[in-house]
């Protein structure tokens, strides 16, 4: 379960404490026929049918033991985390097996928005990944790479910037790319999260599938 659990961590937050929140017409998203549609973002992604959506429950269930694995006894890293969650929407994560299946890692990507109209600074996905860049660097989770420039990749018309992340954990080693934009006063975030290239082209494929409305 260890890779399951370190699929995603909660490491997307700018560590400010804005009190916006979300709109009242924020829509978390639906899959219907294979698809991911999000209202709010004009927002859609193709997904592999034999690929496992997590539920919203189940979602939440990921991203709270991700919060204790970055953390650990660290109050203030608590604190900070705690703080995002008025501000931060965990929208979508799917993995190529069923959680627990009895395979080495198991590939996923996850989708992510934060609320960011009121942070100073943050105009440009490549702002947001630098405040995340600096929180993953103060976690208890040890990166072995971290990428200190972020490259721009223009997708159906958007221009995301990206982080490359590397990191060894229990003899597993497995690989993250962060791409991150701003939408509509959000960071809009996708992390795909792999363990060798044949995982990273399928998800690439998913990333590419990315579409928003004109």
């Amino acid at each position: 379960m260890k890779t399951n659990l370190l699929l995603f961590l909660l490491l997307i937050t700018t560590a400010c404490q804005n009190k916006d929140g979300k709109p009242d017409n924020f829509d978390y998203g639906r899959v219907e026929d294979n698809k991911y549609v999000n209202t709010f973002f004009d927002f859609e992604m193709t997904l592999p049918a034999d690929w496992s959506v997590q539920s919203r429950e189940q979602l939440e269930d990921i991203t709270s033991t991700g919060k204790e694995l970055v953390a650990g006894d660290d109050e203030k890293m608590k604190a900070v985390l705690k703080a995002s969650e008025i501000n931060t929407a965990n929208l979508l994560a799917v993995y190529q097996y069923e959680l627990g299946s009895p395979v080495d890692y198991n590939p996923g990507i996850m989708l992510i928005a934060e609320n960011v109209q009121r942070v100073s600074g943050v105009r440009t996905g490549s702002d947001y990944l630098f405040h995340s860049r600096k929180l993953m660097e103060q976690s208890q989770m040890k990166y072995d790479h971290l990428d200190e420039k972020f490259e721009k990749e223009v997708i159906d018309g958007i221009d995301f910037y990206k982080m490359n992340a590397e990191m060894n954990y229990m003899g597993t080693t497995f690989k993250q790319i962060y791409y991150s934009t701003i939408l509509k006063g959000f960071s809009f975030n996708a992390i795909i999260s792999f363990a060798n290239d044949e995982q990273k082209a399928d998800l690439l494929k998913l990333i590419q599938s990315m579409k928003f409305a004109k």
